[in-house]
């Protein structure tokens, strides 16, 4: 179960350090905003501690997230996250084009876009826009379950399905903009997935590990983050 207490003060814990203000953003969230909060900061913490990037909160200081999912608003909060003049964004509740919209092309109607809790993206998708499959480097799907249940599996394949083709190993976007990893022991450059991205799945609950295997074939990386 979430504790939600717990999670709050490493949400504020973490964006204090950026000098971002998550107090309002704190007040009004509840249940399932705030663990995708708390992974939004786990997750700028391991880029930053993985490839040493900056992280900067964009507009301001004060954290004013959409409240519904959407295409890309930068009169929003959003995350820059830099190394060596390259960038990258990172958004949360955003709508991605599916890889089957983009191969059928023209606009396909509710099955052509699926919902990504967090999304770290090219800056060059224009603003208002619906970012594409191919845009996305690493997308996360943040779940606060208190029981994790083989459907969350089934979503996980499908919205993979829906970013990349199965393919043979290849280096993953994320290292080659900021590569190669700084300190991680293990950590694969590498996944079975074109275009390359990254997917992660977020979870309370520990049970959720004993479903990682086959999807990890399909480079969906199990994470049992628990405030």
């Amino acid at each position: 179960m979430l504790d939600q207490a717990k999670a709050k003060r490493a949400i504020s814990a973490f964006f204090n350090t950026h000098k971002a203000c998550m107090k309002a953003t704190l007040v009004k969230s509840k249940g399932g905003k705030i663990y995708e909060l708390y992974c939004l900061a786990r997750t700028l913490e391991w880029l930053r501690s993985t490839y040493g990037v900056s992280i900067r909160l964009a507009n301001g200081t004060v954290v004013n997230f959409k409240a519904s999912p959407g295409n890309i608003d930068r009169s929003r909060s959003f995350f820059v996250v830099a190394k060596h003049g390259k960038l990258l964004e990172l958004h949360t509740d955003i709508q991605v084009q599916t890889l089957g919209a983009s191969m059928i092309g023209g606009w396909i109607g509710k099955s052509g876009y699926h919902e990504i809790d967090l999304v770290l993206i090219d800056p060059s998708v224009h603003d208002g826009d619906m970012p594409q499959h191919s845009d996305v480097v690493l997308g996360v799907e943040c779940k606060s379950n208190a029981k994790f249940e083989k459907g969350i599996v089934k979503q996980v394949l499908g919205i993979r399905r829906e970013l990349s083709l199965l393919s043979q190993p290849t280096t993953h976007e994320l290292d080659r903009t900021f590569g190669p990893a700084t300190h991680i022991r293990g950590y694969s450059p590498c996944v079975n997935a074109n275009p390359a991205s990254l997917y992660w799945l977020t979870y309370i609950d520990q049970s959720g590990d004993d479903y990682a295997g086959s999807p990890g074939f399909f480079s969906i990386e199990f994470k049992h983050w628990q405030p």
